[in-house]
């Protein structure tokens, strides 16, 4: 059973019994949306996040991809590591989306648009990603984690709620959560807190009770650059999918 909760701002937040409802509940929130983007005769613009929370929501996506009219997504990844080379290139988030998704599906994506992680010039490459998302019409979905440290994307504390697509160093507390002890990364490049908050909608997931202080903060605190997830509370249109851990502190 899923319940609503009443917080400061004008966030809808969703708490449910288990990881499970959480995701069905997703998959329909996003069906809705895109049903909504493609009656409108355009193709959605969606800014796809990677991680062990969303694992079971791209097999429940490839399992209802008619459904889900995802042959008219046109996907863009929130971030990526750098550099990738070969001997870190499993880790990196366009491996991820091929396991978990893309290789999944019967009929591809329209589109699959990746930061390069084995780009020479990282500021040229984060305005080509950039420019390709304007291009395309800028994100209608945005579907979101957030970090043990409040990071959104790889926004991490101390990022500008002004900031675009950019490359930027890792927090050792996200290194640690992604990668416990071991760091094939240090650095990565991210679409920005401004990127993001142009998104027509915006929804965001939180999963296990490592993540209530977070959420917490990211509802309750004023705009801190400290937590880059409370950039989230300007934004119109946030829904939260908590489970009942990670919604414990509201």
């Amino acid at each position: 059973m899923n319940s609503p909760i009443k917080t400061p701002s004008n966030a809808q937040v969703w708490r449910f019994d288990n990881a499970n409802a959480l995701h069905y509940a997703l998959i329909d929130a996003v069906s809705s949306a895109v049903t909504r983007v493609v009656s409108q005769g355009r193709n959605p613009v969606l800014a796809l996040p990677t991680g062990n929370t969303m694992v079971p929501f791209y097999r429940i996506a490839a399992e209802r991809e008619a459904a889900l009219q995802i042959a008219t997504w046109r996907c863009f990844n929130l971030d990526e590591y750098y550099p990738v080379t070969p001997e870190n290139e499993a880790d990196s988030f366009r491996a991820y989306m091929k396991s978990h998704f893309y290789s999944r599906l019967k009929t591809q994506a329209l589109e699959e648009e990746f930061l390069n992680g084995s780009a020479a010039n990282l500021e040229n490459e984060c305005a080509r990603f950039e420019n390709k998302l304007k291009s395309a019409g800028g994100i209608d979905i945005a579907l979101l984690g957030i970090g043990t440290n409040g990071h959104i994307a790889f926004n991490e504390p101390g990022s500008e709620f002004d900031s675009k697509t950019r490359s930027i160093e890792l927090h050792p507390q996200t290194l640690m959560a992604n990668f416990q002890g071991r760091a094939p990364f240090t650095h990565a490049m991210t679409m920005g807190i401004a990127t993001i908050l142009e998104a027509q909608k915006v929804f965001i997931v939180a999963l296990g009770k490592n993540k209530a202080t977070s959420v917490r903060d990211a509802i309750n605190l004023s705009l801190t650059r400290a937590t880059p997830a409370t950039a989230l509370q300007v934004h119109p249109d946030v829904t939260w999918f908590l489970d009942q851990d990670a919604a414990s502190l509201l």
